[in-house]
């Protein structure tokens, strides 16, 4: 008997593109550059370029499923290597220029990427670090009608690669569960992780994220504008390089500057509706805008993840500028796995009762557990372990022998949350003792295993405290050994050159006695409340 079913056809992320180019090529993409000057595209001219690049890189050998890496800013340029390296089947490798020297050289060596594209902006960065690459041999730098940096070795140029290489004809087909983008988390917890996404993954994300309910305000044939300010080369941008183009919606991309007088001058001048961005830049904006009595009245929209936001912040943006500030939660190793919006029924509710940190979503399963793994109730009270399972949730880290996963399958968030009867998320704490600052995690265990190697320090701790614009910044905590003064200045200093910038401790302050738990363990909850603030 002849039983027909349906088309298997792969879901790939060239589909997005050609979707786009097809059927809205001529709809913008606006871009700031590095140099700060803006160029336009579209959707049509895109396509061309992304084939004529993807030509180029198997011009260069880059095979199926090989890594490219990239050391790029929100640019055009990078938005094109989210389809030009996975068109052909390779994974594009996002790496974040704000991290420190050493996490940088880790993430790169581990990723193994030949071929490394990189930005004006982090030229530096690539002239420091490649002494210490062990992989990379193909370095390809993306120049603004500039000269091509001289690293004492050959540097190609985009423009020329792309120049040089026909467009090439329809899209080729593989497996949709061929890795398409790998990003690594943040390193609070040892060295960072790699989350492999692959193209059907990736691609379900954004079918999930344009729905009515994910961001609301849904106008019939209206031309939404989308820009992200969270980095593209973090947990993918939370998919706005994606969900522009599949919802035909113009696209707005800063580049390097996010000082909040600039990104509130490109939302006014191109009529931006939608952004994505963590509370401190948030902040940051509300502060520029008070201080010019300005509205931004394009803006209707507004995604916030990375950390809780501040009431009065929500209140701001929706009371004066009158912009929906939706939260949701998610992370590197499950995106987009929680819907911003009010579940239906409950615009009514009390205002406090709307602050979510998400809610129930199709596509991902949550639930919260004991230390056991023992499913808790979604009662809303009871707090325990958030764990995920979903089409979009990674089921281990790249090339990383110890699973996240639990005994039944579900990934460990490394989350302590409550959830609630209609599906509500709220995010009460962090498994583990990491510190959350401007949306970017600090790992505490890094600064105190870099302190305790210095002589005279006996135990070292590093708390959280509150803080007004970063919502969290470290206090290092020391106790000196018997007899020994321990110059903060020298501590300061040996920091600086071990982590990033921004991981530097607010301040360093003593205690006679360390507060330690019956077996050894420094009691940070008791630190807590020793220096609340």
């Amino acid at each position: 008997m002849d039983c027909h079913s349906m088309m298997d056809v792969p879901l790939l992320l060239s589909s997005i593109l050609d979707y786009a180019a097809d059927w809205h090529g001529d709809t913008e993409i606006v871009a700031r550059r590095i140099d700060g000057s803006i160029i336009r595209s579209n959707y049509g001219r895109t396509r061309q370029r992304v084939s004529a690049f993807g030509s180029a890189l198997e011009d260069l050998g880059v095979a199926h499923g090989e890594r490219v890496a990239s050391l790029c800013w929100n640019t055009l340029e990078h938005f094109e290597l989210f389809y030009s390296v996975p068109s052909i089947g390779a994974v594009l490798h996002t790496v974040n220029p704000r991290l420190s020297d050493d996490h940088i050289i880790y993430i790169l060596n581990h990723g193994g990427a030949r071929t490394l594209v990189f930005d004006p902006e982090c030229a530096p960065i690539v002239m420091r670090v490649l002494p210490r690459l062990a992989s990379i041999q193909n370095l390809i730098f993306i120049d603004e009608d500039g000269p091509v940096p001289d690293f004492g070795r050959q540097v190609l140029s985009y423009e020329s690669l792309i120049a040089a290489h026909p467009t090439v004809g329809a899209s080729r087909e593989f497996d949709e569960r061929s890795g398409a983008v790998l990003c690594y988390t943040s390193g609070t917890t040892g060295n960072p992780k790699g989350v492999l996404y692959t193209h059907r993954s990736l691609v379900l994300i954004a079918v999930t994220s344009i729905a009515k309910d994910f961001f609301a305000r849904y106008g019939n044939g209206q031309l939404d504008t989308y820009m992200p300010i969270a980095g593209v080369f973090h947990a993918t941008g939370w998919s706005f390089p994606h969900t522009a183009p599949i919802s035909g919606s113009r696209l707005v991309l800063p580049g390097r500057a996010f000082d909040a007088a600039s990104l509130c001058e490109l939302i006014e001048t191109e009529r931006v509706n939608i952004i994505g961005a963590v509370p401190t830049v948030l902040q940051t904006m509300r502060e520029h805008l008070e201080k010019k009595n300005q509205v931004l009245d394009s803006l209707t929209t507004i995604l916030c993840s990375g950390a809780p936001v501040p009431a009065p912040l929500i209140r701001y943006f929706e009371e004066v500028q009158g912009a929906d500030l939706i939260q949701t939660w998610g992370m590197t190793e499950s995106l987009c796995s929680s819907r911003g919006t009010l579940r239906p029924g409950a615009s009514l509710l009390p205002a406090e009762q709307r602050v979510l940190s998400g809610r129930a979503s199709w596509g991902t399963r949550i639930r919260i557990a004991d230390d056991n793994d023992v499913v808790l109730p979604n009662d809303g009270t009871t707090i325990g372990h958030l764990q995920v399972r979903g089409p979009w949730s990674a089921n281990g880290y790249f090339n990383e022998p110890a699973s996240p996963l639990t005994d039944d399958g579900w990934l460990r968030t490394g989350d302590m949350a409550t959830i609630d009867a209609t599906g509500g998320i709220r995010i009460r704490d962090r498994s583990k003792d990491v510190i959350k600052s401007g949306g970017e995690w600090i790992s505490s265990v890094e600064i105190e295993a870099q302190v305790i190697r210095l002589p005279g320090v006996r135990h070292a701790a590093v708390i959280a405290i509150p803080h007004p614009r970063w919502q969290e910044r470290p206090l290092l905590i020391l106790q000196p050994e018997t007899g020994a003064t321990v110059d903060k200045e020298a501590v300061m200093a040996h920091l600086s050159e071990r982590v990033a910038k921004w991981w530097l401790p607010d301040r360093i302050e003593e205690v006679a006695e360390m507060p330690l738990s019956s077996t050894g363990k420094i009691l940070k909850s008791e630190l807590r409340k020793q220096f609340p603030a």
